[in-house]
């Protein structure tokens, strides 16, 4: 008789039973700080807030400013701006502009003195025409001239009412020399009325009767010879103005100067700053749309912070944008850095921060 008994195979368990937690390592899949830690991660997640849509979507938008104009802001950056004798002019120019301690009062009479330098072959061309042609018609359109100065409504009204004199006078001189000098005379003028302080220049120079322009020369080559000159020593920049005070003090009334401002020194910064803006003119039109463009990426950077910092990630579940680097961040903290004098409390650029 056939044994019925069959051999039975033992239970075989699907998985391995766990270990005792004494027994299992730190580390590792199944390790005591493994487990712990996504333990802690799943009620941690459970326990922090949504951000709502409405906050993501201004977000985004923020997010989409800044990178068009930090890209665009990054892009125009230049290292010239970050050198020396650049950055002191743009704290030159902050300071003239907001009448600052020894630069107050200034501003006026330097931008006076440097157009005074630019326009100095319309004013010689101007007084050389009233002194050489003294025909009845063309006093009286010099006269007529100077009345108007003194109350023009406006550069368009002058200039109009220049040509229509022009015209009237021109057609009764009788000599083609004098016609043609009246034309270059008008010419002069219209020069003039390309910077609202040229007329006034050129009145102040009628009422105050300085007929010798060479002094705006003697400036003008001072200024010239300072071209590849260190224009950060205060020393060698007095000791120009001292020895060409003759022609500061032949200026004074003219460009506004007061009394208190009537020094060695206070001419050495006019000439300082007139120097340096014709040796970084150019490059400030650039670093002047810089620092416009990071005015405008400032608002959006306000609002991506500002939500950020209203939502940590230890009480909200963040979506991964909130962890993007921010385009043009590292330009705009650069030049607050640059730009800030801390034992004065200064910032010398307004990027909307005030």
């Amino acid at each position: 008789m056939e044994n019925s008994s069959q051999t039975k195979l033992p239970n075989q368990p699907s998985s391995s039973p766990k270990s005792p937690w004494w027994k299992r390592g730190l580390f590792g899949k199944n390790g005591i700080i493994s487990q712990w830690f996504h333990k802690f991660l799943r009620r941690f997640s459970q326990t922090r807030e949504t951000i709502s849509d409405s906050t993501i979507f201004l977000h985004r938008r923020a997010m989409t400013d800044i990178r068009i104009l930090g890209k665009n802001a990054e892009l125009i950056d230049n290292e010239k701006f970050g050198q020396e004798e650049f950055l002191i002019f743009i704290k030159l120019k902050y300071l003239l502009s907001r009448n600052i301690g020894d630069h107050a009062d200034l501003y006026e009479s330097i931008r006076l003195l440097q157009l005074a330098i630019e326009a100095k072959d319309s004013f010689i061309a101007i007084d050389q025409t009233e002194l050489s042609f003294r025909g009845s018609k063309q006093q009286d359109f010099y006269k007529y001239t100077e009345d108007l100065l003194g109350h023009y409504e406006n550069i368009d009204v002058f200039r109009e009412n220049i040509q229509v004199k022009l015209s009237e006078v021109i057609a009764q001189v009788k000599t083609e020399e004098g016609r043609v000098a009246l034309q270059a005379y008008s010419k002069h003028l219209n020069r003039l009325c390309e910077d609202d302080l040229g007329l006034k220049l050129l009145s102040l120079f009628k009422t105050f009767q300085l007929a010798d322009y060479s002094v705006l020369r003697q400036i003008s080559e001072l200024i010239k010879s300072l071209d590849k000159q260190d224009l950060q020593s205060y020393s060698t920049l007095i000791s120009l103005v001292m020895a060409n005070f003759n022609a500061f003090e032949s200026l004074r009334k003219i460009i506004n100067v007061s009394d208190r401002n009537h020094n060695p020194d206070n001419y050495a910064r006019m000439v300082q700053y007139i120097a340096l803006n014709y040796r970084h003119g150019l490059s400030f039109i650039k670093f002047d749309e810089l620092m416009s463009i990071l005015k405008r990426w400032y608002r959006p950077y306000q609002t991506l912070i500002g939500i950020r910092e209203a939502h940590p990630p230890h009480l909200y579940k963040q979506p991964l944008s909130f962890q993007e680097p921010i385009a043009g961040e590292s330009t705009y903290f650069k030049y607050v850095n640059w730009l800030t004098d801390k034992k004065a409390g200064i910032t010398y650029i307004d990027f909307g921060t005030d």
